[in-house]
């Protein structure tokens, strides 16, 4: 598993343990990363992903709603919504990871963590967000054109 890819599951399971303890979640983290004596990048790859989640990731995780095809956000395990609120905050806030990467990076947590119809959901909700700033880019790219 590489680093980045570590870094990403030590983060969902910090942010699980975060969601049902009600420990912070940079407590929670520190001590993943402690108990899996992780590498100095991978940590601080994790660190600086938590920071985009902690300010953008509870937004992004409700703006899921609108993505969901025949689906109630409430019935969407927490698992697939920490998962979710990550690809989203890399999606929208780490332009330099390719989009490729963080739906692949996102099925792979969903097939660890998750029952088996949840990998295809997943990548379903991000391929549809994926698409939508896809055309939110083309239509900016479009407005700069025409000024």
């Amino acid at each position: 598993m590489g680093k980045r890819s570590k870094g990403r599951a030590l983060l969902l399971q910090a942010m699980y343990a975060s969601r049902l303890s009600g420990r912070n979640l940079t407590d929670c983290l520190e001590d993943q990363l402690a108990r899996r004596e992780s590498a100095a990048d991978t940590a601080e790859f994790s660190r600086e992903l938590m920071r985009k989640v902690v300010n953008h990731g509870r937004a992004l995780e409700e703006s899921v709603g609108p993505l969901l095809a025949n689906w109630d956000l409430a019935r969407v395990g927490t698992l697939e919504r920490l998962i979710l609120a990550i690809a989203l905050t890399e999606l929208n806030h780490s332009p330099e990871v390719p989009v490729r990467v963080v739906l692949n990076e996102a099925c792979e947590l969903a097939r660890s963590y998750c029952d088996d119809g949840a990998v295809k959901f997943v990548n379903g909700v991000l391929d549809r967000a994926a698409g939508d700033l896809q055309r939110q880019a083309d239509a900016a790219k479009d407005e700069v054109g025409e000024g």
